[in-house]
Parts: structure tokens; sequence; C-alpha cells
């Protein structure tokens, strides 16, 4: 009897402490978003190209009345379409804004006339505790706005060449497939992260779940955006230079242009032929970045940060210059940049 007595107690000491999110669901999933990427690819197969269209999902927040929806770049960023399904409102056609693959953050605006959409504001990442009880809303495996709580595990902070640290919040609320991009919740609402990967060594959620930090966001997306070049990319060893005929130690390798992105109205070109080199499975037959602006590609971690800084000092409208081999011959190609602004109110 009395082991009874504990039993219930149990349980009913748990039903006081557990939180209920109904009312927080009902109000912040209206501003969550499915996105649905198409990718085209052009490959060579028996001496013809072919073309093929691979379809992908993940979850975007809305974060103002206009359509500017904050997800991950892995998402969006090598996309020639996207369509977003905006609940109660249907679909739309968007296009990308600004993205940073190595915080794996990219912003997205629908492409309508329609200013008054549901969006939350970015909170403060900053003041979140480890301990703190956390919520995810997305998409895993299909399965639309779907709920997932946990806590704040810890924060991972790495450096980076040209940003003093890039944060991620770990929790081990449930993350899949289909949630990359969606939101990180504080138990009040707080928008606090944006849902980027999982480790895993079954590959589905072991409690170990990453998400952008939204002051990350704050600062390297909202306060200089990042421009998106939509490209894929293999950075050529010497080894691989070599193999290649590149006539110098290193360069980038272009393997994907995407649709209507800076680096299709730049010229570059993409390539075609899948091969292994240097025991890296890379795409042959596309343009072979060797300098952007004054800066020759040598590899190097610090001339890495000098391009970059290069690319975030040059203003919109200001003209940028690509060196590119090209079938073996060196072209010029000068595109200026976009003027992007970001307007959250």
């Amino acid at each position: 009897m009395f082991k009874q007595f504990i039993f219930l107690l149990l349980i009913f000491s748990c039903s006081l402490f557990a939180k209920d999110y109904s009312s927080l669901y009902n109000k912040l999933d209206k501003s969550v978003v499915i996105i649905y990427s198409d990718t085209q690819e052009v490959r060579a197969e028996a001496n013809q190209l072919v073309t093929k269209t691979a379809s992908s999902l993940g979850t975007g927040t809305l974060i103002n009345k206009e359509g500017l929806i904050l997800t991950a770049a892995h998402v969006v960023n090598s996309a020639d379409e996207l369509t977003v399904n905006v609940k109660n409102r249907g679909e739309y056609k968007a296009k990308v804004i600004a993205s940073f693959q190595a915080a794996d953050i990219a912003l997205i605006k629908l492409i309508t006339n329609d200013k008054d959409f549901p969006f939350v504001k970015l909170g403060d990442s900053n003041k979140a505790k480890i301990g703190n009880e956390v919520f995810v809303i997305g998409t895993p495996y299909g399965l639309e706005h779907t709920l997932t709580v946990g806590h704040l595990s810890g924060r991972r902070i790495y450096n980076h060449p040209s940003f003093n640290e890039i944060e991620f919040i770990q929790t081990d609320a449930a993350i899949n497939q289909g949630n990359s991009g969606g939101p990180l919740f504080l138990s009040n609402g707080e928008l606090i992260g944006v849902v980027s990967y999982i480790q895993s060594q079954s590959g589905g959620n072991e409690g170990l779940g990453f998400a952008a930090s939204t002051e990350m966001v704050k600062n390297i997306l909202i306060d200089q955006p990042m421009i998106w070049f939509g490209i894929e990319y293999s950075f050529l060893t010497p080894v691989m230079a070599a193999a290649l005929n590149v006539p110098q130690r290193a360069g980038l390798l272009i393997e994907k242009v995407a649709t209507q992105s800076f680096a299709e109205k730049l010229g570059l070109k993409g390539g075609v032929i899948p091969a292994v080199i240097d025991d890296s499975p890379v795409i042959l037959g596309g343009d072979v970045i060797l300098a952007i602006g004054p800066h020759i590609l040598t590899g190097e971690e610090q001339n890495y940060l000098n391009i970059l800084n290069y690319t975030k000092s040059l203003k919109g409208g200001e003209n940028i210059k690509f060196t590119v081999l090209r079938m073996g011959h060196e072209l010029t190609l000068e595109a200026a940049l976009p003027n992007v602004k970001i307007k959250l109110q």
C-alpha cells in the first residue's frame, strides 16, 4: 500500500511541474514555415548531359511581417527554386537574401506584396542559461508543425578567422531530418536559435542537437548581411591543383551554381563530371577560382581571412572581380554586389 502511495505521489508530482505548451504553440506555430528546396544537377552520363532534380525540405521562421524568413544555410544555399508553405496562407515562391555557410544561417524572402504575415522577434540568446527548458517546432521526416521539448544542454563556441566566435546552442530536444532551419524557443516563447545539425551514430535523434544562436544571426546576417554566392565548391589541395593543371597551388573548384545567385550573375560555371582526386570526390568541368579582387588564393587561413574581410569591406553597388580558370584559359569576371538591407520591424 505504501509503495502504491509513493508511486501515485511521484506521478502527481511530475504532472504538477510539467509545463503546458499548448497556448505558446498555438501562438508561435503560425510563424513557422515549411521550406521545399529543388536543386538541379547537370551530369555527364553515356556521352550526354542529363539534368536531374533533387528535392528536400526544411523549416524556417518568419521574423518580420513582410515575409522575411530565418533558416539554415544548408537548407537553401544551392537551391534553384524555393517554395514556402505558410500555415493557413498557402504556398509562396521565395528567394535567398543572405547566407553564411560557416555558421549555417540564412535569410530568405517570400516573393509577394503581402505585408501582414505573423512573425516572431529575434530573442537574446545570451540570456539563455544551461538547464533552461526549450522547445523546437519543425518538420521532422515531413511531419509538419511538430513540437518537441527538452533543455538547453550546453554552448559550443568555435573560433572563426573573420568572426571572433561561432556559437551553437546544444539541446536534447528531439531533432531529426526536416527540423533543419526551424526555431529553438525558450519556454517563455523567446526565439534563441536556428536548428542546424545533430550528432548521431544512428542517423536519428540521440539527444545531441545544435542550433545557431540568435546573437550570431544578428551580428552576421542582420547588422552586415553576407552575400549569397549560391555555389557548391571544393578547395583544391596542391595535389589536386597539380592534377588539374591549375597554375598555382590552391583554388576553388566550382561544382554547382544556383539559379538567381550572385555566382550566376557573375558568370561562374559549375561542373558536370563526377570524379575522385587525391581520395576526394569532386565534380569536374567547372571554373576554378584563382583570385578574388587583389587576393590570389593560397589555401592558407590568413589568405582566407584577407579575402573574407575584402568582400565584407565592399559596399552594395561596388564591383568585385574574380579571376578564374576555364578550359585552360584565365578569365576575369566582374559584377556589382547586391545592395542588401535587412528590415526587421
